[in-house]
């Protein structure tokens, strides 16, 4: 069969070769300058990578607002009606808007904004607050807030200090509070918020015998304390000759000043707080507990200032803590959890360990093939492109962040390619009798444009991935502009400072070249010549193995997955029941599972954490019915079984507690935040809600493919409804304030104010209530108030009616319509998107109730937008290697054949996944096949740029085919 003719047009000079040429001939001119300023580069990259500031995570805006209200003591309805509504139709309309999600639940409401990732941060901050603020008018009085909290993930803790031991909560809490102090005194650290602590109360518990005998009613004895706590303005004198202030100390400062406020004065007779109520300084309800390996624990949280050195920040925290607990009671241990500098670290050594590996392993391949002196060249080539790209990213104001070192750590293979082409022609032209400075000047001039236009098509492979959007796009923006801003030095390395170096190193004489006799053909070209008079067959055979390829994987390939999973170095455990527990009834059932993961093989440590507050789950974004969490921390992986498969044996030994839903979850291992399985289920009505969410949760768990699944679809607790009879209550002169007041009193208690002791930095809250033994639903009913029109004490149960009903826990909506989502992980083994299909044909297939609707949500929306995006980003980077390859080599036909280079490496990682049974990464395949496209046509291009030269010589297609295989083949 005729065999395709290589032939390019020669009409024209290549564009940028006589400026290229003079660049590097006037390097050449002045060596010693040149290599001045690559010593001072390599230097300065140098002093870059030390001072570089090195966090864990970049610095991405997050267009993310949270705005909070709270009313205590509204019920969740109240709370969506009341609070949330006026927040919702005002920011509904907010330009780039991507989504609103409303909680209400007792006593609070949170609306929480997500903008479209990129949206401008501050823009948007500011559009929120504006229309925050139109809302405000809206909302009761009695509210506090609407507060607009801004997510920001500068600002997520780099380091967790936790205090634990047998010692008294007051104790504990001091020494926690002192620590807290001391750490943010350290450079670096911008908050050390101390978790877990109760806040102190002043507590006045009443004596309702004490209060019916001398017939005072709380509310008397509450405006005693009062009127007798207040900060007074008294002004001053203007004497004339200066002036004088006059104040007036009436704030309570000491406990025996609030038992002695006077009550009652009859006569002789003074009736103090401490004759009608006991006062004492204690805490707020507990509404959360900390353990840590079953001890009571406190836990610091430090955030660090933005551009600060996260290694340098945690090694002060360490210090100061070190510091501070050797004057600590013997029963206090410090634990230090989830340090983010520990991750950089490992990064570090293993970027320092990839550096010294490459050129160690490039200076011995070079000794093999091309002799001592261009080994040290070509090894030269890494390190200075290496600090070469660290300096470029240093003057840009970047950090050192783990997208950053798997750049560095990516790159390192590809820095070399160039010098060792210029290289390996420079030794040739020495071996041919030319002096090492003419050999390394012609092998710089000759390899300049194949250089140039394969380090240009490796770059136009990266340059699209500068616009990936969406909250990927800004993580992963810091890999192509590193991996550019390297590639860019290593060019400067092969085309000016290594050629340099060669013509100071090493021998060579300035002698005219003498022909040489050819070398006989080697083995390699001798099977080049079989396939090259063989082309049917060696490309009917190329395409073969492609298809075969191709054909295995559709078979016996693992399917796609967002983010690869990777061994985790921690896991979470989310505890969830039903019913409506107290704080100390989740605490029992959140300690059963405690005990079971405690000295658990392969746990290191467990941080065990009570929650009893449904403000709490809100902020935490939680759903309703989880009563705990648990973090497990995982020994060293090199001492234990894989993560998934200690995760396994901890579902087995956990889910045997009946009456708890129990969900473990690995840390996340990419930019996915959210668990990768959300189903959202909308509805009319709440009772099509919850029918179609709990056929949805059966589906579920009959396709057996999913694991810990989530319902977060709220359970009615009951709640008990105090009906006032309006008209009975004006009969005695009662209005709805005095009712809720005394209804305080057997609860939360009524608020007097603050005060400020010698042994609090913030003021303390002044609580008067019922003692506890008397705070329960059966005094509720024999509950008295006080009756203007009669004096006297009358029962509550005159005015109101009281009735038991349903209410629900959380109200939750997006898009201001009720929502429930359902949230599962993935069984080992099981792909997303497949299960996703399949349980959206058993969805369709199902009745649902009329008015239903399901969404999929989490993971699956960023693996869509980021297939897509990479998809567009493959094509521009083939158009774009394609415009550079037509410009060097001025042939449809060749840069064409350069391409075909990228189907083949494709067919090469689909057979790897394959061999290793990993399913195809969204992110980081699709990354490394870009990666490897800009790659493999570098050969290629060099190969076809010396088969031209072969051919402009005037040897036929097949001898210049040959040769140019042999010769390139080093």
């Amino acid at each position: 069969m005729p065999r395709p003719c290589l032939e390019r047009s020669n009409d024209a000079p290549r564009p940028g070769i006589r400026p290229m040429n003079g660049i590097i001939a006037a390097g050449f001119s002045r060596a010693r300058t040149v290599i001045l300023i690559m010593v001072a580069l390599i230097g300065a990259g140098a002093m870059a990578y030390v001072t570089i500031p090195k966090e864990s995570m970049p610095e991405v805006d997050i267009p993310i607002f949270i705005v909070n209200v709270t009313y205590s003591g509204v019920s969740a309805e109240d709370a969506a009606t009341l609070l949330a509504e006026p927040i919702e139709r005002q920011v509904n309309a907010l330009d780039g808007l991507r989504r609103m999600e409303t909680v209400a639940s007792e006593g609070f409401a949170s609306v929480t904004l997500e903008f479209e990732p990129g949206f401008d941060q501050d823009s948007a901050l500011q559009s929120v607050k504006d229309a925050v603020d139109d809302a405000s008018p809206d909302i009761p009085p009695e509210a506090d807030g609407p507060f607009v909290r801004e997510i920001d993930m500068a600002t997520f803790p780099i380091l967790t200090v936790a205090l634990s031991g047998q010692v008294p909560e007051r104790e504990l809490i001091r020494l926690g509070r002192a620590l807290s102090d001391r750490i943010e005194t350290v450079s670096g650290v911008l908050q050390a918020d101390l978790t877990g602590e109760r806040e102190d109360q002043l507590e006045i518990l009443i004596d309702p015998l004490a209060l019916e005998t001398y017939g005072i009613s709380p509310g008397e004895l509450s405006q005693a304390v009062r009127a007798n706590n207040q900060l007074i303005a008294a002004g001053s004198f203007d004497t004339g000759a200066g002036r004088l202030g006059v104040s007036i100390p009436g704030t309570v400062v000491q406990l025996d000043e609030m038992m002695s406020i006077p009550v009652l004065v009859d006569g002789a007779t003074v009736l103090r707080v401490q004759d009608l109520a006991e006062v004492r300084q204690t805490f707020k309800d507990p509404t959360s507990f900390a353990r840590i390996d079953g001890r009571p624990a406190l836990a610091i949280d430090v955030r660090k200032s933005a551009g600060a050195n996260i290694i340098d920040t945690v090694e002060a925290v360490r210090a100061i803590v070190d510091e501070t607990r050797a004057d600590w009671p013997d029963q206090v241990d410090v634990v230090f959890m989830n340090d983010q500098s520990q991750e950089m670290r490992d990064l570090l050594s293993d970027l320092q360990n990839n550096v010294i590996a490459a050129v160690v392993l490039v200076m011995l391949v070079t000794v093999l093939f091309l002799g001592v002196r261009a080994s040290l060249l070509v090894a030269v080539a890494i390190p200075g492109s290496f600090l070469g790209g660290i300096l470029i990213i240093w003057a840009l104001g970047y950090t050192m962040n783990v997208i950053v070192l798997f750049a560095l750590i990516l790159v390192v293979g590809m820095l070399v390619d160039g010098a060792i082409v210029v290289v390996e022609l420079g030794e040739r032209f020495i071996a041919q009798g030319h002096s090492k400075k003419r050999a390394f000047r012609m092998a710089a001039q000759r390899m300049a444009w194949p250089i140039i236009s394969s380090t240009a098509t490796t770059l136009a492979v990266f340059f699209p991935l500068l616009f990936w959007p969406g909250l990927a796009g800004q993580f992963m923006f810091y890999l192509p502009a590193t991996m550019i801003a390297t590639l860019l030095m290593s060019l400067l390395m092969a085309l000016i400072f290594v050629p340099v170096m060669g013509s100071v190193l090493g021998g060579g004489q300035d002698l005219p070249p003498e022909p040489r006799p050819e070398d006989p053909p080697s083995a390699f070209e001798r099977f080049s010549g079989w396939t090259i008079a063989r082309p049917g067959a060696t490309l009917g055979l190329s395409i073969l193995g492609v298809l075969v390829v191709a054909w295995a994987y559709s078979l016996l390939g693992r399917g796609v997955e967002f983010f690869p999973e990777t061994d985790s170095e921690r896991a979470q455990v989310q505890v969830t029941a039903n019913g409506n527990l107290s704080v100390m009834e989740s605490d029992q059932l959140v300690r059963l599972i405690e005990q079971r993961l405690l000295g658990f093989e392969g746990v290191e440590r467990v941080y065990a954490r009570t929650i009893g507050s449904v403000e709490e789950r809100v902020r935490s974004s939680l759903s309703s019915d989880v009563i705990g969490q648990i973090q497990v921390e995982f020994t060293d992986w090199r001492s234990r079984d894989g993560s998934d498969v200690v995760i396994e044996r901890m579902r087995a030994a956990t889910t045997e507690v009946p009456g708890l839903g129990i969900q473990i979850e690995a840390a996340a291992s990419g930019p996915a935040a959210a668990r990768p399985v959300q189903i959202e289920v909308s509805a009319t009505t709440r009772t099509s809600l919850q029918q179609a969410a709990g056929i949805v949760q059966r589906l579920m768990e009959e396709q057996g493919s999913f694991v810990d699944i989530a319902n977060d679809t709220p359970r009615p607790n009951p709640e008990i409804r105090l009906i006032v009879d309006r008209e009975e209550s004006a009969r005695y002169g009662v209005d709805m304030d005095t009712i809720g007041t005394a209804v305080q009193l057997l609860t939360t208690g009524v608020n007097l104010g603050t005060y400020l002791p010698d042994f609090a930095d913030d003021e303390v809250d002044i609580a008067l209530r019922y003692p506890p033994e008397q705070r329960n639903f059966e005094n509720l009913a024999a509950l008295r108030v006080a009756s203007p029109v009669s004096g006297a004490q009358v029962p509550i149960g005159n005015v109101v009616q009281i009735l038991p009903a349903p209410a629900p826990a959380a109200i939750t909506r997006i898009a201001a319509r009720e929502t429930q989502t359902l949230t599962a992980d993935l069984a080992p083994g099981a792909t997303l998107q497949a299960e996703l299909d399949r349980i959206g044909a058993a969805i369709a297939q199902a009745d649902l109730p009329e008015g239903a609707e399901i969404a999929f949500g989490g993971e699956i929306e960023d693996q869509e937008e980021a297939m897509t995006f990479l998809m567009g980003a493959f094509v521009a980077a083939i158009f774009l290697m394609f415009t550079i390859l037509l410009i060097q080599m001025n042939s449809f036909f060749q840069a064409f054949l350069v391409l075909t280079a990228i189907i083949f490496s494709i067919a090469g990682v689909f057979l790897g996944l394959m061999v290793r049974q990993e399913a195809f990464s969204i992110v980081m395949s699709g990354i490394g096949i870009m990666a490897l496209a800009g790659v493999v046509v570098n050969n290629n291009i060099v190969l076809i740029d010396a088969y031209n030269e072969h051919r402009d010589a005037g040897r036929g297609p097949d001898e210049a085919a040959r040769r140019a295989a042999g010769e390139r083949l080093r």
